[in-house]
């Protein structure tokens, strides 16, 4: 009894063990930053042997440890902002993982026959659900393994990355099924020969696809050279520290940028690159010296007399309660297209609308004091979708969080931009596997839409993706530097099926299970009523 009690522990350890490395080393990780995306079609092997062979009890728990495990070595980079986030991320990821290991193991009971399609969609739901809402995150979603692969993200401009989830992951379905099946297994492969031939033609046509996109030709109607800064600045230092010498080192970061290249269309400096809140005026309540940053900005960035984009955050007049102003503060790219050279100034705003849960964004919170304002410790979410012009084209800036999210991207795109360009701070992280797992999903960005994706991040990764999601340029990451980029561009850009339909094909996915489950529930029915 204690043997067989040891034998199950050891295997059911080795299959969760294997299963959490399997991920981890698909993904940018510390030891391979790139990741082997490979492993991400192997990665339901060891998950579906142990949701075909365990309770329902001991499924959930195995489903919660996956969890936790997966996001502590994912993303263990939490920790350098509070070991608590870490707590609860990981609790929040481990309840999601036990549900689906959950629902997994009651698949094995309802469909006895072709349960590995149905598992596949069961995971690629999940998947889906798990980027909505207020917790929603697109971390770790197993499709952005394959951010390296060139020729199968090429598919991303038709499903995005849940349409590739499929292609990813019902291999490993296929496969333990065949392992599973105790009958001769050439009699397995002639059964399912329809979903072999299937799955096989929809795989080579997505590679012809790829590579043909790959080989065709970018049409360039204009060109704009960009500069990128990368500060590499500590924000915790730059706002306590009030005489930092933050405005003298961007005057001679420009100074440089333009002695390298005089014809710069468009400066952009990084989230939060602007401590004072620019869009303070005279007849507001602060102090003289605060004012007097606003206008130092300013007036420096006159000077330059280039249009340019920076993040900052704002506050603006909420409401009056028991006599005293509340004000709601919100995370902003604003963009001075220098035509107009007034104070205060006259600069395009677009307010950050997808926040990170619980960092930025706090349900339900009390107002408390500061200094000199009373709002919310909790940012409050923007509403209006913002595109800003540049000569003949036009351009979104979301910001950092929000650029994971396909859905959130392909709002802007519907306003015809002509380009993304992101603003961010992975800074606070300290590491360089937290930043190329945020550049994995930029790649898909850029391949969903069509269009060239720019990024200046205050420590990494500093980048211009093209259209086909190939890297072009990138900073070093965690150093003070500046990218220029000459970004070919169409005048008209063109719709990608993507753009149209965004991720549909996750509720497309959902909506087959609930139809399978359905249609095998009634026919159980009708077999009891024959009875």
């Amino acid at each position: 009894m204690k043997q067989n009690l040891f034998s199950e522990v050891f295997l059911i350890s080795l299959s969760l063990l294997t299963s959490v490395l399997l991920f981890i080393f698909s993904h940018p990780n510390p030891f391979i930053l790139n990741g082997i995306s490979f492993f991400a079609w192997l990665m339901l092997i060891p998950i579906l042997f142990i949701t075909s062979r365990y309770s329902t009890n001991n499924c959930f728990i195995c489903g919660f440890i996956y969890g936790i495990a997966v996001c502590i070595l994912y993303a263990f980079w939490l920790l350098n902002y509070k070991a608590i986030a870490l707590l609860f991320v990981a609790l929040y990821e481990g309840i999601l993982y036990g549900i689906v290991f959950l629902i997994l193991q009651k698949s094995f009971n309802f469909f006895k026959n072709n349960n590995c399609i149905i598992q596949c969609l069961i995971w690629c739901s999940f998947e889906y659900f798990r980027t909505l809402g207020f917790l929603g995150v697109n971390y770790g979603v197993i499709g952005y393994s394959q951010w390296n692969n060139p020729i199968l993200l090429q598919s991303a401009a038709l499903f995005g990355v849940h349409g590739i989830n499929f292609v990813i992951l019902f291999p490993s379905c296929f496969f333990f099924s065949l392992i599973k099946y105790k009958g001769n297994k050439i009699s397995f492969i002639k059964k399912n020969k329809f979903y072999i031939i299937g799955y096989s033609s929809v795989f080579i046509a997505l590679l012809v696809y790829g590579s043909v996109q790959l080989k065709s030709t970018v049409k360039t109607d204009t060109e704009k050279t960009i500069c990128l800064i990368q500060n590499n600045i500590d924000t915790s230092i730059y706002y306590k520290d009030k005489n930092n010498g933050i405005l003298d080192f961007y005057k001679q970061i420009i100074s440089d940028a333009l002695q390298k290249n005089e014809n710069i269309d468009l400066i952009v400096f990084p989230e939060g690159a602007v401590r004072p809140r620019i869009l303070l005026n005279p007849e507001d309540s602060i102090p003289s010296d605060m004012y007097q940053d606003v206008i130092d900005y300013l007036q420096f960035f006159y000077d330059i007399n280039i249009p340019i984009v920076f993040g900052s955050t704002s506050l603006e007049y909420d409401s009056t309660r028991n006599g005293i102003f509340t004000y709601k503060a919100y995370n902003i790219s604003c963009y001075l297209n220098n035509k107009t050279k007034t104070i205060p100034a006259n600069i395009d705003v677009y307010k950050k609308r997808h926040l990170v849960p619980i960092i930025e964004k706090i349900p339900f919170v009390n107002f408390y004091n500061q200094k000199f304002f009373k709002f919310s410790n909790s940012l409050s979410s923007g509403k209006e979708i913002v595109t800003f012009p540049l000569q003949d084209i036009s351009f979104c800036t979301p910001i950092c969080f929000e650029e994971s999210f396909g859905y959130e991207v392909r709002c802007f795109m519907k306003k015809k931009t002509n380009f993304i360009l992101s603003i961010s701070s992975d800074f606070w992280s300290k590491s360089l596997v937290c930043q190329y797992q945020h550049f994995a999903m930029e790649v898909f960005r850029a391949v969903e839409n069509r269009v060239p994706f720019l990024r200046s991040s205050v420590s990494g990764q500093t980048v211009y993706i093209d259209q086909k999601g190939k890297c072009l340029k990138m900073l070093k990451p965690f150093c003070s530097n500046f990218l220029i980029c000459n970004v070919s561009l169409e005048l008209t850009p063109k719709y990608s099926i993507y753009t149209k339909i965004g991720d549909s094909i996750g509720i497309l996915y959902f909506l087959i299970c609930i139809i399978c489950v359905a249609y095998k529930y009634i026919n159980k029915i009708k077999k009891k009523d024959v009875i």
